[in-house]
């Protein structure tokens, strides 16, 4: 046998359709072949290994496929491969997703160490080589470490994108081959993947922020009326249980919703208006600051989704760069990956993307919009466009809500906002202060 891990025709069928669609995963495997000739057997046998339920190895295997049997010894037998095969099993798209991670960071580990050389001439000579197989082992252990806590924040991000422009009772998912493709276009882009990363984290935020605010809603009584819930039940119908003959009459009213209860108003505000968000993509914010932000702003499209709200998103620098009318029910895979890659670069301007803000907030659909503005740049704004923005947010009751990435917000801020939000070091719960803001 050439395959280290026990498969059936299941299994293998399952490989090949993700590597049929994978065009990135056949570009790693173009690329790795300089490395070792029996790479595509190694591809595979993680696939099965992230994949199958029950993994076991081969008893026969031939000799020059044993050092793949080293290799995924060091890889399995670790608490941090058991974490990822409870994303991966039975999955074909997580498993081959978990199989590209870990070739890039094994292969990339292997020319580290300056082995790869040691490993072709192995794999064609196939003669026994305990150092190097103790090498491979742990090079392959170490790798398992290194990528375990990616694979699960690539997979949370892609239920976050499958997640996203789904109403709620909307069971439609993309099928196989939509997610390998998407798969494929979060990969094989670095930035795309860091956001993607960071989205399906902060999603979690999102939601949990946004549950915990029902949670702490108690409800207002504004009336009594008959019923049987007994969590608002009155306390004179608590007395009857006091009684024999009282209780006898409690139990025929509850069966006949008789009961007398606290009419609780538990609707929710329902009437906030949609989100503008500007999202600052000058120099400065390049890198973490706008993978961050990014995020932020995609992540904030499930809060939206929750409570009914439409996005209008903003991308601006010194200009108004890119704008798009966002329904979160309804946002396309497509647009996700077109707002995670566009970026400009250039200086900073403030006054362009608001009065753009403006312009849409007084169209009919965006009334009573809030203004969220994430931005880590300093720039000037006159005392004519001051007054006449100033005007427009009160005519108009817009909260301008701005994070500051940053350690202090600027005076141009301060005297635009209805609402800083200082955020430094990117960590979550400073994420949080934003969900509670805008929801």
């Amino acid at each position: 046998m050439k395959n280290v891990i026990k498969h059936d025709a299941y299994d293998k069928k399952a490989y090949e359709k993700f590597l049929r669609n994978s065009r990135y995963l056949q570009k790693l495997l173009n690329y790795y072949s300089q490395f070792s000739p029996i790479h595509e057997k190694l591809a595979e046998d993680i696939f099965y290994a992230f994949f199958k339920y029950v993994v076991e190895f081969n008893d026969v295997i031939e000799e020059k496929f044993e050092i793949n049997k080293k290799i995924l010894e060091g890889a399995i037998k670790n608490i941090e491969y058991e974490k990822s095969k409870l994303l991966t099993e039975l999955d074909e798209v997580n498993a081959g997703t978990a199989t590209i991670m870990f070739c890039e960071k094994f292969f990339e580990n292997l020319k580290l160490a300056k082995l790869n050389k040691e490993l072709k001439k192995f794999a064609i000579d196939g003669k026994k080589n305990k150092d190097l197989e103790e090498k491979l082992k742990e090079i392959g252990k170490n790798a398992m470490k290194e990528v375990s806590d990616e694979i699960s924040e690539i997979v949370q991000g892609f239920n976050a994108i499958n997640g996203l422009g789904k109403g709620q009772g909307d069971k439609k998912r993309l099928s196989s081959d939509e997610r390998i493709k998407l798969a494929d276009k979060i990969l094989s882009n670095g930035k795309v993947r860091s956001i993607v990363k960071k989205l399906g984290r902060l999603r979690l935020l999102a939601i949990s922020e946004y549950r915990s605010k029902i949670k702490h809603y108690s409800g207002e009584i504004y009336s009594i009326k008959v019923g049987r819930d007994l969590k608002y039940l009155l306390t004179r119908e608590i007395v009857n249980f006091s009684d024999e003959i009282l209780y006898y009459d409690f139990l025929r009213r509850f069966m006949d919703k008789k009961l007398l209860v606290y009419d609780i108003n538990e609707k929710l505000d329902k009437q906030k208006g949609p989100i503008v968000v500007l999202l600052d993509h000058s120099g400065s914010m390049y890198g973490e600051r706008e993978i961050w932000g990014k995020a932020v702003a995609l992540s904030i499209l499930e809060i939206a989704k929750r409570e009914k709200r439409d996005i209008y998103y903003i991308a601006f620098d010194d200009g108004v760069r890119f704008e798009k009318r966002i329904d979160p029910k309804n946002i396309t895979v497509e647009e996700i990956i077109e707002i995670a890659s566009l970026y400009f670069g250039g200086g900073t301007n403030f006054i362009l993307p608001l009065n753009r803000a403006m312009e849409v907030i007084k169209t009919s659909e965006f009334k009573n919009a809030d203004i969220l503005l994430i931005t880590d740049g300093y720039a000037e704004i006159n005392d004519e466009f001051l007054k006449r923005f100033d005007k427009f947010i009160k005519e108009n009751s817009v909260r301008v809500i701005s994070v500051f990435v940053e350690t202090f917000p600027t005076e141009t801020l301060k005297k635009i906002s209805t609402e800083i939000i200082k955020v430094y070091d990117l960590a979550d719960e400073e994420t949080r202060k934003i969900y509670r803001s805008i929801s």
